[in-house]
């Protein structure tokens, strides 16, 4: 079993209540390491093949705990903070969907058919937890102005538009369905998604406590890692 699978297994034993405590611990902890780690990801370990390799720089333990952790109040501050440890989050939103749109054909093909090492909707599911990533940061990043360098290139975001489409339509009923009209939509500068987004940004922006369940701390939110 891999380290990606023992992950999502720990994480179905653990009540809601514990896992969020365990995330906002870990964010408290490690998400710049967690965010440089995604950016940097060390190549796994040899005689893989090829296809795997290319594979793991986005479906990987770093991405799925980014993605769990997303939630907290540390990951939206990390992302505003200006801070040099704190750089890494203003690469993540270009990053991600660099490496969705290079995969993106490979995964399509092997939605359609399946790997016999790789269990039905593997593939579904890898394409959706990256997808939500890049739309929880366009979220967080509303206020960019459409030349920041922290946004997706206009050229990604035109050849990443029809993956997102494609898999919406194919996938309506469903959570890669789901995402993918949520992401294509904040691209295209939705109005709704947007005051959405504003709404929620200047939420998080005024969020004066930890957020731990338990935890009312105001002064420092480095208490989880204690």
């Amino acid at each position: 079993m891999n380290s990606l699978s023992q992950l999502r297994v720990q994480r179905q034993k653990m009540t809601e209540r514990e896992q969020d405590i365990v995330y906002h611990k870990f964010a408290a902890l490690y998400l710049p390491s967690l965010v440089n780690s995604f950016l940097q990801a060390p190549p796994p370990p040899p005689g893989n093949p090829q296809d795997l390799i290319e594979e793991f720089r986005l479906n990987n333990t770093y991405m799925e705990m980014m993605g769990a952790i997303s939630h907290t109040p540390y990951f939206s501050k990390f992302l505003r903070s200006r801070q040099p440890a704190a750089e890494g989050g203003k690469r993540l939103m270009k990053e991600v969907a660099q490496r969705l749109l290079d995969l993106a054909p490979t995964w399509d093909r092997k939605m359609l058919n399946t790997p016999v090492d790789r269990e039905p909707g593997y593939y579904e599911s890898a394409a959706g937890t990256a997808i939500q990533m890049p739309s929880t940061l366009l979220a967080a990043f509303v206020k960019e102005p459409r030349d920041s360098p922290v946004r997706v290139s206009p050229e990604v975001k035109s050849a990443l538009i029809p993956w997102l489409r494609k898999w919406e339509r194919r996938h309506r009923s469903e959570f890669l369905g789901r995402v993918s009209t949520r992401a294509r939509n904040q691209l295209e500068q939705d109005q709704n998604l947007t005051e959405e987004a504003m709404g929620l940004r200047r939420l998080l922006k005024n969020w004066a406590v930890c957020g731990k369940p338990g935890c009312d701390s105001s002064a420092d939110l480095k208490a989880c890692s204690r």
